[in-house]
């Protein structure tokens, strides 16, 4: 048997083997903030089923009672809300710099308010 044979060398280059490896994760994924926005997310989604009716559910961070969370994505959040004295702000955080109460209080107002999650791609120019 000839071990040479150009026919078999051609049919190999035609049908090369295949081989089961790993799924690779992209750098992306552990250079974003998807992993906090959505810990966030669930935080409030849990103390939600479990605050009392009659109370808010907000999320506390930067001394801001924060009403909204936009993620930019891959990496900022932006948090709106009030301040201590009651007055509108907001702050803007990379990922790695958030760390947040999520709290429930007697209601302010009439309304029921819960801390809200945005996502926003983040534009290029």
């Amino acid at each position: 048997m000839n071990t040479n044979d150009p026919s078999k060398s051609f049919q190999s280059l035609l049908h090369p083997p295949t081989f089961n490896l790993p799924k690779i994760t992209p750098i992306s994924h552990w250079l974003s903030g998807d992993a906090a926005f959505v810990a966030l997310k669930q935080a409030v989604d849990e103390l939600v089923s479990c605050a009392p009716k009659d109370h808010d559910v907000l999320i506390q961070a930067f001394n801001i009672s924060v009403r909204e969370i936009r993620y930019i994505e891959p990496h900022t959040f932006l948090f709106s809300g009030f301040n201590q004295e009651g007055h509108h702000t907001a702050v803007v955080a990379h990922y790695s710099q958030v760390v947040a109460h999520i709290v429930y209080l007697p209601k302010q107002g009439p309304e029921r308010v819960i801390t809200g999650f945005s996502r926003q791609r983040e534009e290029n120019g």
